[in-house]
């Protein structure tokens, strides 16, 4: 992201923890210091978060595009973020989820789809070309969808856990390393938990 666009504080904003995209996403709800904030609750901290992850997206995102967004924006991608979160959960804790949240998915993942266009050149050559007339803002969210489809349906090698620190409602990639915490820290936090409780039943 370019340094002239809009740049929230720190603390506004959600730690990135290089997992695959959708859990990236879900974890956009963040906790500090046993309170949750939303990492996408405005335009500038959703345009930081799609500038931090845009290299890692296929559409082509704009500063432009960024610059743009607006409350509405904010609204889609937080709707969009809570139904993710909710069938990850569910995924997680093998659970049938609401059925409003795989319409909500499945109604995403048809907006901003590209399809082919046959252009043909003077020297005689056809080629095929990529038309998409939705907005790169639309496009992102139908990306993101595509890859969340993918995790649930379980054709993307990722599998998603929540992690068991106390406090913490991270989701992250189980399939890259098998640990049960999203991070070291979390990973502390649990054994000194578990310490803790083992003392206090035996006194």
């Amino acid at each position: 992201m370019s340094s002239d666009a809009r740049t929230p504080a720190p603390a506004d904003v959600p730690p990135l923890h290089g997992e695959p995209l959708p859990l990236e996403f879900a974890n956009t709800v963040f906790p500090v210091r046993g309170v949750l904030r939303d990492g996408l609750g405005t335009p500038e901290q959703l345009a930081w978060w799609l500038g931090a992850c845009r290299s890692r997206l296929a559409t082509q995102l704009p500063d432009s595009a960024l610059h743009a967004l607006d409350a509405s924006d904010v609204q889609c991608f937080v709707m969009l973020r809570d139904t993710a979160r909710r069938l990850i959960d569910a995924y997680v804790h093998q659970r049938v989820p609401d059925v409003w949240d795989v319409a909500q998915v499945n109604r995403v993942s048809s907006t901003g789809r590209p399809w082919p266009l046959l252009r043909w050149s003077e020297d005689g050559r056809p080629a095929s070309l990529q038309i998409c007339t939705a907005s790169p803002v639309v496009a992102v969210q139908a990306e993101i969808v595509h890859a969340l489809i993918g995790l649930l349906a379980g054709t993307s090698g990722t599998e998603p856990r929540a992690c068991q620190a106390p406090g913490c409602v991270f989701f992250f990639d189980h399939a890259r390393s098998r640990r049960e915490w999203c991070s070291t820290g979390c990973g502390n936090r649990a054994r000194v938990a578990r310490h803790y409780a083992r003392r206090h039943r035996t006194h």
